[in-house]
């Protein structure tokens, strides 16, 4: 019960490891996103008769908003990381 007050108070819990886990479980969630977004995305293109070059240049805020997701996290990681580092006792 302590780590979940912890957790949600914003007290360090994570250890390099954790963050490490967190970072790959989220690229896992960004493919599957990207894929689900990708399926709904031709199925509507192909009910309406729509070919996938027609609506590719729309498909680039789709990227550009992934790729920024990423880049985020990953630098909210990396802070994490070096504040991780910087708290260790020598």
């Amino acid at each position: 019960m302590q780590k979940l007050l912890d957790f949600f108070s914003l007290r360090p819990i994570f250890t390099f490891g954790t963050l490490k886990f967190v970072w790959y479980l989220y690229l896992t969630h960004v493919v599957i996103q990207l894929y689900i977004a990708l399926n709904t995305v031709s199925h509507v293109l192909s009910q309406r008769g729509i070919t996938w070059e027609a609506w590719a240049p729309n498909s680039i805020p789709l990227a550009i908003d992934l790729i920024a997701q990423v880049g985020l996290v990953r630098i909210l990681l990396e802070v994490a990381a070096r504040v991780l580092l910087a708290s260790q006792p020598e």
